[in-house]
């Protein structure tokens, strides 16, 4: 699914969350006046697939009814256009009532994201979230209810968050049907309260290391069950750069996709030649990146743990994300299937 993103920044959003500054991510100029042009741009395009009209960038739902029937207006003339499926919005998991879910169905919204986070009550109270896990949950089945596709955002490495309670979280995600999740870890921004507890010393972020391991975890979780991973990190690229001057501490990372899914590639296919002896390996031409790993790490770990020299062969025929050791059946690249 194709996502035309219209920004509302800070909107109908009535916290500030621990690590939030919405504003540095995607700006404070209202760019409602752009709207236009952008959607007039997409309707004389000649681009095929299926696309969203996406409201982002606050809590939409927890806008006013007028507010939101303005956003609704502004769009309404495009969504004939047969490549528009419907629209798309963000928000909270506790301004998501009856009522606000009926009127979203009633003006074309198909699918909502939610900022969940953790599902761990502790944690979500120490990040300044506003909400429970309970909530959270309640949200996710009267989403499911209405029958709208369910998103869900997820971040590791929030205060209070140990490896133990960012699994379960992930496992728990499972279980909520989601049709796709964006997961991060927490990044120290600039002017956010985060920023003034790293600074006395009161929050130590995750080492870059430890936050691939973490994403790699739910990543692999998130493919075994056919949930889509929508992203990986959050999106601070701008016109002025690639978002690493919005970051105080933490682990940022440009790249931070590749990092996982070549993590967990390595793994997957080290294991794969061990088990089998082979000395090539086949994936499809767009993997081929993700597979030998960033300065060729992947391949050379491989040759270290097997004593064997390995070869890489592309083919465009091979499903992508998906590797053949040797000549064995394809096998997913990024997550070991024992069964």
């Amino acid at each position: 699914m194709n996502v035309l993103p219209l920004y509302l920044p800070q909107q109908g959003c009535k916290h500030t969350c621990l690590y939030c500054n919405q504003p540095l991510i995607v700006g404070t100029r209202d760019e409602r006046g752009e709207w236009k042009a952008r959607l007039q741009s997409l309707q004389m395009s000649p681009r095929e697939g299926e696309w969203e009209i996406a409201f982002y960038g606050g809590a939409f739902s927890a806008q006013t009814r007028q507010e939101m029937d303005a956003c609704f207006a502004a769009v309404s003339a495009f969504l004939p256009d047969r490549r528009i499926k419907g629209i798309r919005i963000s928000t909270r998991p506790d301004a998501v009532s009856d009522g606000v879910l009926i009127y979203l169905r009633e003006q074309g919204v198909r699918t909502i994201e939610l900022g969940v986070e953790s599902l761990d009550d502790e944690v979500l109270r120490q990040s300044g979230r506003g909400h429970t896990a309970d909530a959270v949950r309640d949200a996710c089945a009267r989403i499911h209810h209405y029958d709208f596709q369910l998103g869900l955002h997820l971040m590791c490495g929030l205060p209070g968050q140990s490896a133990t309670s960012w699994q379960k979280t992930v496992r728990e995600s499972v279980s909520m049907r989601p049709a796709m999740l964006r997961i991060a870890p927490t990044l120290v921004l600039k002017n956010t309260p985060l920023e003034r507890l790293y600074r006395q010393g009161r929050y130590i972020p995750l080492p870059l290391e430890e936050a691939i391991s973490q994403c790699a975890y739910a990543y692999a979780w998130f493919h075994r069950n056919g949930i889509a991973v929508a992203r990986v990190g959050l999106a601070l690229s701008d016109g002025n750069g690639d978002g690493a001057d919005k970051v105080v501490a933490g682990p940022w990372h440009p790249s931070l996709r590749q990092e996982v899914e070549s993590r967990l590639a390595g793994e997957v296919i080290l294991s794969r030649l061990r088990q089998t002896g082979a000395t090539f390996l086949t994936v499809h031409s767009k993997d081929y990146s993700i597979v030998l790993g960033c300065e060729r790490r992947n391949l050379a770990f491989w040759e270290t743990q097997t004593g064997r020299s390995i070869l890489i062969e592309r083919d465009p025929a091979q499903p992508r994300h998906t590797v053949r050791v040797g000549d064995g059946e394809p096998a997913s690249l990024f997550y070991e299937n024992h069964e």
